[in-house]
């Protein structure tokens, strides 16, 4: 039970701690987006024929639906946290009352453990589902940072030669 015990309580850290690594790899793509935006910008300011046009038409379309992604990845979520532990003390003030008048449970030291791995497990499910839609939506956006910069380098190659 300790070793599953454990792992809970290392996934429930990671789960908090992957909506933060989410966000910062988020916002590089984020403002690898702004610089492919301007450089459209440029880009189709001089634009001497129809395939440079479409290809910037795409990458534009691309850095949109990409800055929406990211922003929708980045909208602030509310993770579930363990309790302060503050807000243990009248619980365990409960239990104790409790505990004396119905002697012969368990050892309060492990309805406690019980109790925190439950929510510790519930605190994963909550957490990741969140985590895996930020995953969802940060890869969005990474295929349209990857889209638009392909589509401004096919625009290059074609001004160049």
């Amino acid at each position: 039970m300790n070793e599953l015990a454990e792992y809970v309580f290392e996934r429930d850290r990671h789960e908090f701690g992957l909506g933060d690594t989410l966000d910062i790899k988020t916002g590089l793509i984020l403002a690898s987006l702004s610089f492919l935006a301007l450089q459209s910008g440029s880009l189709i300011a001089g634009l001497r024929s129809i395939p440079q046009t479409i290809a910037q038409i795409i990458s534009i379309v691309a850095v949109l639906a990409g800055g929406a992604s990211s922003v929708l990845e980045l909208w602030p979520r509310s993770y579930d946290r363990e309790a302060m532990p503050d807000s243990y003390d009248g619980w365990l003030a409960e239990m104790e009352g409790f505990r004396e008048l119905h002697p012969g449970g368990s050892e309060l030291s492990t309805e406690v453990h019980l109790a925190r791995l439950k929510a510790a497990k519930e605190r994963v499910r909550t957490n990741s589902r969140i985590n895996t839609k930020k995953s969802t939506l940060m890869f969005y956006a990474f295929y349209c940072l990857v889209v638009a910069f392909a589509a401004n380098v096919v625009t290059l190659a074609m001004h160049l030669f």
